[in-house]
């Protein structure tokens, strides 16, 4: 199966999307293919939640585009607050007289900006180097975990979409911190792994007492710009407890993380809140305001954090 790059994707959806009344139509759910929303993190999304995301996306994407091709992305795209037509075949009508050529001209200059576009999107808006802790060549486009506790012993399944910089890459590193419980003075943390889907477990070791890295071999050779998924589950042993808290701290580029924690009913914590890029000593502190979560319907709580920054602590915290 052929692996699209992300630049691939955009343009494809681009295409896709430039049809008819462009991202302000009704179907917008049914234009936009799920890896073109897995990128800025709609997956879930549909309605005017969708079309803000879109929107906001297109925008970061023609930041940088000369005017006349900011202006021919736009049009083309339908973006608010336009008033160019209902219809591509009407846009490109004004965007042909507003640029003093004809119609064919005017849906090159749109293409052309739809190239730089995709272009930017396989460099990332953001510079995205792919070094960090574990080699270098690749960086974290989405990280999505659920962390489980609602069953006998804590169990995380990380999904990792990552985007490999080098020319070639077939094998990653990756690591997790696994604090030491308060009331665990002298027994060893321990920490066992499972590769779900994406890859074979190559090998695992321990950087400190409670560092630990998992090797991944890739199911093939990735290439520079191409995006790939795995899937793992990691779980603490019986009889060793968890602390109060699911925080991440990339020491490598990561674009957008979600997760979700799901309480056990009987076991629902009185506080919960959320760490958005604090220092990780704010573990240690009480709840800033504005950042307490409360649970659903289905004892969850869930977080979003997008362009995350390397040594920041992000995630959830309970009491």
């Amino acid at each position: 199966m052929h692996s699209h790059t992300v630049g691939e994707i955009v343009k494809e959806n681009l295409v896709r999307l430039r049809k008819g009344r462009g991202v302000l139509a009704r179907d917008l759910e049914s234009r936009v293919r799920p890896d073109f929303t897995e990128l800025f993190g709609a997956t879930a999304d549909s309605g005017s939640v969708l079309r803000e995301k879109v929107i906001g996306y297109l925008d970061e994407l023609m930041a940088d585009l000369p005017e006349q091709l900011r202006r021919a992305a736009r049009c083309g795209l339908n973006l608010p607050p336009s008033t160019d037509g209902d219809t591509l075949q009407q846009r490109l009508s004004v965007l042909a007289a507003e640029f003093y050529c004809d119609e064919r001209t005017a849906r090159r200059r749109m293409d052309d900006a739809f190239l730089q576009m995709a272009a930017q999107a396989d460099r990332g808006q953001v510079p995205m180097p792919g070094v960090g802790h574990g080699g270098i060549g690749w960086y974290v486009d989405v990280f999505d975990a659920v962390l489980r506790l609602d069953m006998a012993n804590p169990e995380a399944i990380e999904r990792r979409t990552i985007v490999a910089t080098a020319a070639s890459l077939d094998r990653i590193v990756t690591s997790i911190d696994v604090p030491r419980h308060p009331s665990n003075h002298s027994t060893r943390v321990e920490l066992t792994r499972e590769m779900m889907f994406g890859g074979l477990l190559a090998g695992t070791g321990q950087g400190s007492s409670t560092n630990f890295s998992t090797e991944i071999t890739l199911p093939r050779t990735l290439h520079r710009g191409e995006r790939h998924t795995y899937g793992l589950i990691a779980r603490i042993p019986p009889g060793q407890e968890m602390v109060n808290r699911y925080v991440y701290v990339p020491y490598r580029q990561c674009r957008y993380f979600t997760l979700l924690v799901r309480f056990h009913p009987d076991r629902v914590p009185q506080r919960i809140w959320r760490h958005e890029g604090v220092p990780h000593s704010a573990v240690n502190d009480e709840p800033r305001p504005g950042t307490e979560l409360e649970p659903n319907l289905a004892y969850e709580v869930s977080a979003q954090f997008r362009d995350l920054i390397n040594g920041c602590a992000y995630g959830i915290q309970w009491r």
